[in-house]
């Protein structure tokens, strides 16, 4: 029986993969190669096969045929998947950026890492579409429900719209709670409720997968993401973006932040002005129930 054809969709394996199948069977000469590569594969994407083949004391001929070992048709094929990693955020492809950005001393470092923070608030706002927000605001204050959805690092940040927004308003919730999955919540979901999706980049597939089922169900849905939006921004009804590209180690975080501030306290506003009175019960409970210092 032939064996069945890859999937033409499915990612290729990364470089640290590729070595880890192949390290055993591989000469001296080429673990040390290999271990230069793992030590920094963030480099690979910058480095030439020369400059590779000389950090690793061995020769560019020697460095090309280690790639060919492992399945890639060339060394430039290799560094296409090396900048693909680092675009798409892999904390492994940038743990060095900031060190070699800055210099490395630590009070030019801090210098580096202030400024970078400015640009990407300044560029996110700047970049904000100011009717988007607006129909962003009234949709949030107006909705029946309101429900926010984010993975891995994007939790984080739908933790935070629903610990402002709740205390302006009712039900809010973050999707799925624990022991739950998404269709026991989305199925109940329609056109009065707005779905609000986090998806920053090293995305899972369970956020398009998530919009998708959303827009099928007639909920508008505001995605908000990085620059590179990616598939789901094709099926929301808004989308905002951020500017998250960190100077070191993690994606940037701030102007993410500012943002999630600066829609909650219109959604706020906008509820004070129609003579909106949770707050008001939120905070008189508060000191009932003695639940603040």
């Amino acid at each position: 029986m032939p064996s069945p054809q890859p999937r033409k969709n499915r990612r290729p394996a990364s470089i640290e993969s590729r070595i880890a199948e192949h390290y055993e069977q591989l000469s001296e000469i080429d673990q040390r190669l290999a271990d230069v590569i793992l030590s920094s594969p963030g480099q690979l994407a910058m480095q030439t096969a020369t400059e590779l083949a000389a950090n690793a004391r061995v020769s560019k001929a020697t460095a090309t045929r280690f790639f060919q070992k492992l399945g890639y048709a060339s060394y430039d094929d290799a560094r296409e998947t090396a900048r693909a990693a680092l675009v798409g955020g892999s904390p492994l492809y940038l743990q060095e950026r900031g060190n070699k950005e800055s210099g490395g001393a630590l009070d030019e470092v801090i210098e580096a890492h202030l400024n970078h923070e400015v640009t990407n608030l300044a560029n996110t706002y700047r970049s904000l579409d100011r009717q988007v927000l607006a129909d962003v605001v009234s949709s949030i204050a107006s909705a029946r429900r309101v429900v926010v959805i984010g993975y891995r690092h994007s939790h984080t940040i739908a933790m935070m719209i629903r610990r402002e927004l709740v205390q302006v308003r009712s039900d809010v919730i973050v999707l799925p709670t624990p022991g739950d999955t998404l269709a026991e919540y989305v199925g109940d979901l329609g056109g009065k409720d707005l779905a609000i999706v986090i998806g920053f980049r090293r995305r899972v597939p369970a956020v398009s997968l998530a919009v998708a089922a959303l827009a099928d169900a007639g909920v508008d849905t505001l995605y908000l993401s990085d620059v590179i939006a990616g598939k789901p921004a094709r099926l929301a009804r808004w989308v905002i973006r951020c500017h998250t590209d960190g100077f070191m180690l993690f994606d940037s975080v701030i102007a993410v932040s500012a943002l999630v501030n600066l829609i909650c306290s219109l959604v706020a506003e906008r509820l004070r002005e129609h003579g909106n009175g949770h707050l008001q019960r939120v905070e008189v409970l508060h000191q009932r129930l003695r639940e603040l210092e």
